[in-house]
């Protein structure tokens, strides 16, 4: 996946006129040269009743005029949340230590 521009990543995904996938929330970290898009999402079951959110988080590299998509690791809400609070709680340590 190639991108002019990193408001071009979205998660929406309609299948013949039904939409099986629903984005519903998006931030972008960029810095000299990468960046890290956070897309939660929620998917249709086989039902189409809504599934659990989950959320990819895809990794881009600036590639001359454009970025190119480098990696991407999706994970259900419930471990973001999880990680998120592990990141949070290792904050002190990470300010004691500059």
């Amino acid at each position: 996946m190639t991108l002019a521009d990193l408001d071009e990543v979205q998660y929406d995904l309609e299948v013949d006129g039904m939409q099986v996938r629903e984005q519903l929330a998006r931030r972008i970290w960029e810095a000299r040269g990468w960046a890290t898009v956070a897309v939660m999402f929620r998917e249709r079951d086989k039902d189409g009743d809504w599934k659990s959110p989950k959320v990819a988080l895809l990794r881009f590299r600036r590639m001359h005029d454009a970025w190119q998509k480098q990696a991407i690791v999706t994970i259900d809400a419930g471990d973001a949340f999880e990680l998120a609070d592990t990141l949070g709680g290792w904050r002190e340590t990470v300010s004691a230590g500059s």
